[in-house]
């Protein structure tokens, strides 16, 4: 059997998605914080560390997954070190205090110091799981959190590698959901179809969710809700509080991209060919995005920014969609699949391909700004902190970057524009 991304699972649960799959491919810290998980959502601080450049503590940068950095970067990226791990690499980096945390395929988590002082990169520690971790991790309060391919969760501790706690979960499926964080709970999806609510000091379970299918995709979370979308062909609106349902959409297929939201409105990729805008607090579909020729899945998650929808595609391209109307603004051709998600750096687009290339982009046009040509593809996402930008390859490598750019500073506002296309300054969300 295989799950959503072809490597051999023994959960039987991955026949369900592996089938719809195939029917898809024909058609082309200084966090605030919350005494309870039901008060005031802590993600503020978060946002903001993430936007700032000073921390990349989860997929996406933050809890809401947006993946932007509200930073200008060198048009010159300069390759620091590599890393060779001996074993591909799916999971994305989280970055705290001048340290990298990597998983890899074999069952490894690595810490790798950002200033490595030589060019093939220094391991601090390395903590063997019980299986492979695609998921990738998150750092909240000095523990670094993630999934397994066996279905175990996992909480270590980050100055030293030693385990915390370890909890099975139900079935034995694999994680590949990563991380997300409320007050004092940690929420991961699982491929037996369930969401936990873990107690992060203790790693005993608060609550679980079972959806119909798999859950590939990362919650997203914001206003005191959590937002999955999975292999059932559901949107779900859960309470944070109590793991109960609030309100449900039908999608009309799969997914295992994970959404961003803002406000009122989620994005997400599926494998239907289609990005959609939701409304999900009406239940309404704002618009739908299709390439014109291209009909391919979005395993991609999407980047948002104040005006724009950025998201990478199986049909090897690079879609840029105007947020409020949903029209195409540009794409960018690349030569394989793109299964990694797009980081925004001030007006830039940093994103990984297949085709063993490391891309930037810039953010108006589309036009190819840099490159940087690798012995492995991208499944993995870049991860960016401290004018240094992190990424895995599926040849087991691990490459740091320095994206500092001479200023630092913001790009300034287009004429005409409420604010800078990148910033995602006046995002109207409250938690922001």
């Amino acid at each position: 059997m295989t799950n959503i991304r072809g490597t051999p699972r023994a959960s039987i649960l991955s026949l369900t998605l592996l089938t719809a799959i195939v029917l898809g491919a024909v058609d082309g810290r200084s966090e605030d914080r919350t005494s309870e998980v039901r008060g005031a959502p802590d993600t503020a601080g978060v946002e903001t560390a993430a936007k700032n450049g000073a921390r990349w503590p989860m997929f996406r940068g933050g809890p809401r997954l947006h993946g932007v950095r509200d930073l200008r970067v060198s048009d010159k990226p300069r390759l620091l070190w590599t890393f060779d791990t001996s074993s591909e690499i799916e999971s994305s980096a989280a970055i705290e205090n001048g340290v990298a945390y990597v998983g890899t395929n074999d069952g490894h988590l690595l810490a790798l110091a950002i200033a490595a002082g030589s060019k093939k990169g220094k391991l601090l520690w390395r903590y063997e799981a019980e299986a492979g971790i695609r998921s990738s991790p998150g750092i909240r309060d000095g523990r670094i959190f993630f999934g397994d391919d066996f279905g175990f969760i996992y909480g270590v501790n980050a100055a030293n590698g030693k385990e915390v706690w370890k909890h099975e979960t139900e079935g034995g499926a694999e994680i590949i959901s990563s991380p997300n964080f409320v007050a004092d709970v940690m929420l991961i999806g699982s491929y037996d179809g369930n969401l936990y609510a873990m107690d992060m000091k203790t790693g005993t379970k608060r609550w679980n969710f079972l959806t119909g299918a798999p859950l590939h995709c990362t919650p997203a979370v914001t206003s005191g809700k959590t937002f999955v979308a999975g292999c059932d062909e559901v949107l779900r609106v859960i309470d944070l509080a109590n793991g109960k349902e609030i309100s449900q959409m039908e999608l009309g297929v799969n997914t295992a991209a994970s959404p961003a939201v803002s406000g009122d409105m989620l994005y997400v990729g599926t494998f239907g060919s289609q990005v959609v805008a939701i409304d999900w607090k009406k239940g309404e579909t704002k618009w739908v995005y299709e390439h014109a020729t291209r009909h391919f899945p979005y395993y991609s998650s999407a980047a948002l920014t104040d005006d724009a929808v950025i998201v990478g595609g199986r049909d090897k391209m690079i879609h840029c969609i105007d947020r409020k109307t949903g029209k195409e603004q540009w794409t960018f051709a690349t030569r394989a699949r793109v299964e990694s998600s797009p980081l925004v750096a001030g007006n830039r687009v940093i994103v990984g391909s297949n085709d063993r290339k490391l891309y930037m982009l810039d953010l108006d046009s589309g036009k190819e700004v840099w490159q940087f040509g690798s012995d492995g593809g991208f499944p993995a996402s870049p991860a960016l902190a401290g004018g240094k930008l992190v990424i895995g390859s599926d040849s087991g490598l691990v490459y740091c970057f320095d994206v500092s750019s001479s200023d630092g500073v913001r790009p300034a506002a287009n004429p005409g524009r409420s604010s800078p296309r990148g910033s995602g300054a006046t995002d109207t969300d409250p938690d922001s």
